[in-house]
């Protein structure tokens, strides 16, 4: 089960580093940001559009140096870690992710526009499969 621990850890990584790439390097403001602004009938101020695509290059940011150390962090385990060493990745994972889940969803709830909070939270409940696998 170590190994299916492990995969799951550096799937969840994955995860992590593909969905940075969509805010380093996609097109910012979000289809779904825009969205927002349209369903608001209001025009996106060129400001706003500044403001979404600065947070969103710290948003991408800080989701590569999470994923990073999800892997790193999950590199370190052997079938006789200790639980500190276990429960790294999932910490990250959890600084990052929670917040992302409950306020990217709270957005898609007071907007009615579809936001990506699912994807975080499929990225949890992989991390925290990977944490309970881990011991057995």
């Amino acid at each position: 089960m170590y190994s299916l621990s492990v995969a799951l850890y550096y799937l969840a990584a994955l995860g992590t580093i593909f969905m940075a790439s969509r805010y380093l390097f996609g097109t910012l403001p979000t289809p779904y940001h825009q969205e927002i602004m349209r369903r608001s009938a209001g025009e996106m101020p060129q400001i706003v559009d500044t403001i979404l695509q600065s947070h969103g290059r710290a948003l991408g940011a800080a989701l590569l140096a999470s994923g990073v150390s999800i892997y790193l962090f999950a590199d370190m385990i052997q079938p006789d870690s200790s639980f500190i060493v276990r429960v790294r990745p999932v910490l990250v994972g959890l600084i990052i992710g929670t917040p992302i889940t409950v306020y990217t969803r709270r957005l898609e709830v007071q907007t009615g526009v579809t936001a990506p909070w699912r994807v975080s939270l499929v990225l949890l409940a992989v991390l925290l499969a990977g944490f309970a696998v881990s011991f057995l």
